[in-house]
């Protein structure tokens, strides 16, 4: 049976070769798709999942009410880890993690210094991170190896860039010419699923006198508490001993609405609110939409396979008749109809797992992840197998119940249409749901590229073009610093510089608390340090007072509008004069400066307050202008080396560096308008072969209406019009779901673009006219073709 089965498949596809070609195509690319997401969504969810007590592992997260608003912060205050341990009860361990960036490592071979640049992948820590993390030691000993300062602990690729087949242990290495650092063990590389990609462990002691310095007064985001709990102990259980843990050591920041609680390990993939030390995050929505477009993609793809074999299955009618009168049961014409199905879904998988080996390669450059097609992980071969039987069932069953149901009767008279069997109406449905969901990703894909395009040109309160960010050596000496400005300045190609701790938009936050004058209480406000030049350079509008003075002590400071509403003062005269205390200084209030965004547009402008700080300016910003940049780069980095020989030189444009905040929206946007393409791509496929279908049905017809003198124009109007009123009818559907899901997740931008109806049109506009495209290629054809060839036989 099984062999018969087989003969008459092949001889089938072989007589509707077309249609089969169409299908397996298909097919293939809707398999495909669903099976690079499979292995982004899988990839996606095992962050973090392979470590031995993940159930146990949280993070100490906080929230702050802040003028009505809710702030979230990951970062905790360096006195805070010593204080959970003296006060709370059920937690076993506790870890510290400040994490680093922009570091210079500097190591001696054979007399000769060689300098490596290493812009993440650092934090200082403890011997308690593996008792945290599962990470192999490959050379010494993790319970000693961070116990002294100034220790180090490399991964295996970095103790390769570093040492090359030397023994890295004990060899020494300079961080940032300045600190002494011993290697003490190596660890194996980190895995791709991590939230913890870090190369080089350097014990926490190194720098622990330096960080108390900021007591509980001073929150970096990268300075994070992980706390492994008893076993039976309860993260709620924790979480109810933070009311009074804050009541007892932040007493002046309790009007502020402060919260502590547990956040899970298996979180920090996913929580955008507090990121993570990948400094990337993937939303769960994200993921769940990934799904979503997967099963979309399939179910286009079947529709289109059952929408053609409903189709064409009348031309079968006489074969199914002369069978049952021959003795066939209507199951043996189901299994029969199923296994012709399922040997073109196997075909279409088999093709579908080649492209997406193709397609991975693209991805994973794209990406910059590392997926690959495995065929000993059971879990992928379980998930083939369940596609190829879901599809296989999905777009077989009713086309073979509709041809299996034909009376043979009415088979042999050839009295079974189209329309007599039932299958036009499913049709015409399955179209209307094949194009909502084409309309759901087109206008999805509208809005998401309105979206990146607000973000790209909104207003930030500052001007980035033409600026360049200059890291300067931690601890470089005032002298140099100065000496580097003034002979900046003077170069033909520059238009101004300024010392400064970061540019206005940075991707780290630290938030400060401070008191003010004639107001209660203590208040949260970022900090940028900052030269008398700063507010000039970046074209920052200074709403009243004066500008900083340029002094290398500070004698005042300028805040923005943000902090100043937030104290309930409305005019900036109200501020002006006050006296802020903050890192131990009494500040005057010299000017109020406009609005200006210091993080990504996901996020509230925060209150922030500019003063001069010498010590702390890390990077010189040079406005250039324009010509010659190239020239002027040259020159600029000839005077950074004159002032820091053994550092290597470095720049970032200063609007690379914010576009980089959306690099996540920027690549799914590009996903998602693949997906829309494949999608209406299958559409189209489909649709061709719908029309293709009618064309040949209705030869006669349309023979007829060119001798009576139908136009081209006539015979598309006849093809179109249904696929018109098809199309206009998914609209109305997609249109509400498109809304109300985009909507959503625009509410993740604290600025966003307005939906209007421009969007929607647009996505109904592309297709209509894709569609309109395809039918009006098959219908030319049709109505070119000779009318004598139709009619000869009447």
């Amino acid at each position: 049976m099984l062999k018969n089965y087989f003969t008459i498949t092949i001889r089938n596809i072989k007589r509707n070769l077309s249609y089969t070609t169409i299908n397996v195509f298909g097919l293939a690319l809707g398999i495909t798709c669903s099976l690079v997401l499979f292995l982004m969504i899988t990839f996606y969810t095992s962050f973090d999942n392979y470590h031995d007590n993940k159930d146990r592992i949280f993070r100490v997260v906080t929230s702050s009410e802040n003028n009505g608003r809710e702030d979230y912060f990951a970062g905790v205050p360096v006195p805070l880890p010593t204080a959970v341990a003296s006060e709370f009860t059920g937690i076993k361990h506790i870890l510290f993690i400040s994490g680093d960036n922009n570091v210079l490592f500097t190591i001696v071979e054979n007399g000769t210094p060689k300098i490596f640049e290493q812009e993440n992948g650092i934090a200082f820590t403890d011997s308690t991170y593996f008792t945290f993390f599962n990470r192999s030691f490959l050379m010494g000993d993790y319970k000693t190896a961070l116990q002294q300062p100034n220790q180090i602990i490399l991964s295996a690729k970095t103790a390769k860039k570093f040492f090359g087949d030397a023994n890295p242990m004990g060899q020494l290495i300079k961080l940032n010419n300045e600190t002494e650092l011993k290697v003490t063990g190596v660890m194996e590389d980190y895995p791709a699923n991590t939230t913890f990609p870090f190369d080089m462990l350097i014990s926490y002691l190194t720098i622990q006198k330096e960080k108390e310095e900021g007591g509980w007064g001073s929150v970096y985001s990268d300075d994070q508490c992980f706390v492994m709990l008893e076993a039976g102990t309860s993260p709620e259980a924790i979480n109810n001993q933070f009311p009074a843990f804050v009541k007892k050591y932040e007493t002046e920041r309790e009007d502020r609405s402060l919260k502590r609680w547990l956040q899970p390990l298996s979180e920090l993939n996913y929580d955008t609110r507090f990121g993570n030390y990948r400094y990337a995050t993937v939303s769960k929505t994200s993921i769940f939409a990934m799904g979503i477009v997967a099963l979309f993609l399939l179910i286009t793809a079947c529709i289109n396979f059952i929408n053609l074999s409903t189709a064409v299955a009348v031309k079968r009618s006489k074969e199914v008749g002369i069978r049952k009168v021959l003795g066939s049961q209507r199951f043996q014409l189901i299994g029969q109809y199923l296994s012709e199905t399922g040997l073109i879904t196997l075909v279409s998988l088999l093709i579908s797992v080649g492209l997406s080996e193709l397609a991975l390669i693209q991805l994973n450059a794209f990406m910059d992840i590392n997926l690959h097609v495995d065929f000993t992980d059971v879990q992928f071969i379980l998930f083939l197998v369940v596609v190829w039987v879901v599809v296989s069932l999905a777009s077989g069953f009713y086309p073979a119940l509709l041809l299996s149901g034909f009376s043979p009767a009415l088979a042999l008279k050839n009295k079974i249409t189209n329309r007599s069997t039932g299958g036009f109406a499913l049709r015409r449905s399955l179209v209307v749901f094949q194009f909502v969901i084409s309309q759901l990703l087109i206008v999805g894909t509208v809005i998401l590229l309105s979206q990146m395009n607000f973000l790209e040109n909104k207003d930030l309160g500052f001007a980035k073009d033409a600026v360049i960010n200059v890291p300067i050596p931690n601890n470089a000496p005032l002298n140099n610093k100065k000496a580097l400005k003034s002979e900046v300045q003077r170069m033909g190609g520059v238009e101004a510089v300024s010392l400064c701790n970061t540019s206005p938009s940075s991707g780290s936050v630290s938030m400060t608390a401070f008191t003010i004058e004639g107001i209660e209480g203590n208040h949260l406000t970022q900090v940028k340090l900052t030269d008398e030049d700063y507010v000039n350079l970046f074209k920052i509008e200074l709403l009243a007072g004066h500008n900083l003075a340029g002094l290398d002590t500070a004698t005042s400071c300028l805040v923005n509008e943000r902090l100043m509403k937030s104290l309930g003062l409305e005019k900036p005269e109200d501020i002006l004069g006050r006296v802020i205390t903050i890192w131990g200084r009494n500040l005057p209030v010299a000017g109020v400066v406009k609005d200006f965004h210091t993080m990504s547009l996901e996020r509230e402008i925060d209150p922030t307050i500019l003063f001069n700080r010498v010590s702390s300016y890390r990077t010189a910003a040079i406005k250039l202008k324009g010509g010659s940049v190239k020239e002027t780069l040259v020159e600029v980095e000839r005077a950074w080396t004159t002032q820091y020989p053994d550092f290597l030189f470095s720049y970032e444009f200063l609007d690379n560096e914010i576009q980089e905040f959306y690099e996540t929206e920027q690549k799914m946007s590009t996903l998602l308008i693949l997906f829309s393409g494949i999608a209406i791509t299958i559409g189209c496929l489909g649709l061709y072969g719908l029309i293709s279908f009618m064309a040949n049905e209705k030869e006669k017809e349309i023979g007829v209406r060119k001798v009576l003198g139908a136009s081209a124009g006539n015979i598309l109007f006849i093809f179109s019009k249904e696929f018109i009123i098809l199309i206009m009818v998914a609209f109305a559907i997609a249109s509400p779901l498109a809304a109300y899901v985009m909507g959503q997740w625009l509410d993740n931008f604290a600025y966003r673009v307005p939906l209007n109806g421009l969007m929607f049109v647009t996505g109904i506009g592309i297709t209509l006219l894709i569609a309109l495209a395809t039918v009006g290629y098959r219908s030319v054809r049709a109505s070119t073709a000779n009318p004598v060839n139709a009619l000869r036989n009447e």
